[in-house]
């Protein structure tokens, strides 16, 4: 059985520009929330708008537990993290699903607010995600295992600085 990967939009658009998307897709169950599914509609390729076809290619997750997304949005105004609808959906889901997935996303806001709120255990970064696949490739300094780690040690800080918790 493949191992259940969340994607968020940036993740979704930046596979395809790479042509790196198919070997996410047959190493893992991909899967995106309806809002990361609606914003990622078009890569750019040699200068050229590209549309981004999903359907059939991943699961998109409809029922986002209304709790758990207040709780996201809270936990991002508490940590003054600005953070797009797509991102706060993929960890409002984290918070609702107990079973093993993963969420692959690139985005400093997301990753920082996952440290926060600890659930970093949850974060994959795209260069791990396709390691893990077989695949290495040069990619984008923000795909790196580094940076993703740098994000995590932010939110770690910012988890001490404004709730005094370690």
């Amino acid at each position: 059985m493949k191992k259940l990967l969340l994607l968020d939009a940036d993740v979704v658009i930046d596979m395809h520009s790479l042509d790196l998307f198919e070997k996410l897709a047959k190493a893992y169950e991909i899967q995106v929330t309806q809002r990361v599914f609606e914003e990622a509609q078009f890569y750019r390729k040699r200068g050229k708008k590209m549309p981004i076809d999903l359907v059939g290619r991943v699961s998109v997750i409809e029922d986002i537990d209304i709790e758990c997304l207040r709780k996201v949005h809270i936990e991002a105004k508490e940590a003054r993290i600005a953070i797009d609808e797509g991102e706060a959906t993929s960890i409002a889901y984290l918070l609702q699903k107990k079973e093993e997935i993963r969420f692959c996303a690139c985005d400093r806001a997301a990753i920082t607010l996952m440290s926060y709120i600890q659930l970093d255990e949850k974060a994959i970064s795209v260069e791990r995600a396709l390691r893990d696949a077989g695949h290495h490739t040069k990619l984008y300094p923000r795909h790196l295992e580094a940076k993703l780690k740098d994000y995590i040690k932010k939110g770690q800080a910012l988890r001490i600085q404004y709730k005094k918790l370690i």
